[in-house]
């Protein structure tokens, strides 16, 4: 194999945290799961709540919740604490409940603190002991021209976004949008092939060392994730996958990881099924002319 780099390096990329929820939740995140700089629009089950099921005990709440529409409907009891830790005492059967079916927010009354809400979403993530099947259909930036998280009020007017959900909902009604919010962070990976290394381009390398992000790095991650999934709305939107050649980056290659399994999720697209911790690389390989 021949190179420009006789000592190479790799550039590593993971996700670091992750969030899901739905798009009308953007602006209740948590300041821990405002930490994103790439989306990914996923459709899932539609989800729903039996509300004749609902039971109130003292240590907890219990209720079905119904997967998905039509022939692929399936059902699972769920317990819980709305006070996991915090106010363990409390009594549940002091609440009243309501589910808000549009917002699928699930609304408690009675606590002498105010309102509670919880969104449905997160509640069965977070119970349920099966994965939720999470089809990805666009991947998008969401980061500054520094690679800086873009703030969420500015994800939810993002024109790309709303278009893709107008789209969604006339496409799959039979499911819901939900977007998969990804903090990445990178790290290098050596790769030698001979002893007799170019010091001038290994120095130039080592010392600015990829620790802190910017739009390259997360260009070429997002660049790798299209290129992997091949998610049907980015052919749509945008004719042609972006490259990650495009980004000038000096590596050998790029490896990217999301790790869905610690949230529960299925993950894959018409195109690809993703397995566990599976890393996605990107071979970036200068040959000489």
């Amino acid at each position: 194999m021949n190179t420009n780099y006789m000592s190479e390096f790799g550039l590593q990329t993971w996700a670091y945290h992750l969030t899901l929820c739905c798009p009308y939740d953007l602006g209740h995140l948590s300041p821990d799961d405002r930490r994103y700089n790439i989306y990914v629009a996923t459709l899932i089950p539609k989800l729903s709540i039996d509300e004749d099921s609902v039971q109130f005990f003292e240590n907890h709440i219990r209720f079905d919740v119904i997967v998905g529409t039509g022939e692929h409907t399936s059902r699972e009891t769920l317990d819980v604490s709305v006070f996991p830790s915090v106010i363990p005492e409390f009594d549940h059967r002091k609440f009243e409940f309501e589910y808000e079916q549009p917002r699928k927010a699930m609304v408690f009354t009675g606590w002498e603190k105010g309102v509670i809400e919880l969104s449905l979403l997160q509640v069965y993530r977070e119970h349920s002991k099966y994965y939720l099947d999470t089809e990805i259909v666009y991947i998008g930036q969401a980061f500054g021209e520094n690679g800086e998280r873009l703030p969420a009020e500015e994800l939810m007017s993002d024109p790309m976004l709303q278009e893709l959900e107008a789209d969604l909902l006339r496409d799959y009604p039979e499911k819901d949008l939900a977007l998969l919010l990804l903090e990445f962070k990178s790290q290098l990976l050596e790769e030698i092939d001979s002893e007799d290394e170019d010091l001038v381009q290994l120095q130039e390398i080592t010392n600015n060392p990829p620790l802190e992000l910017n739009n390259q790095i997360i260009g070429a991650t997002e660049a790798a994730l299209i290129n992997y999934f091949k998610p049907e709305y980015n052919e749509k939107f945008n004719n042609d996958f972006p490259s990650v050649e495009d980004y000038g980056l000096h590596y050998r290659s790029v490896n990217v990881q999301v790790h869905p399994d610690i949230m529960g999720l299925k993950l894959y697209s018409k195109e690809k099924k993703y397995l566990s911790n599976e890393r996605i690389v990107s071979p970036l390989l200068h040959t000489n002319s």
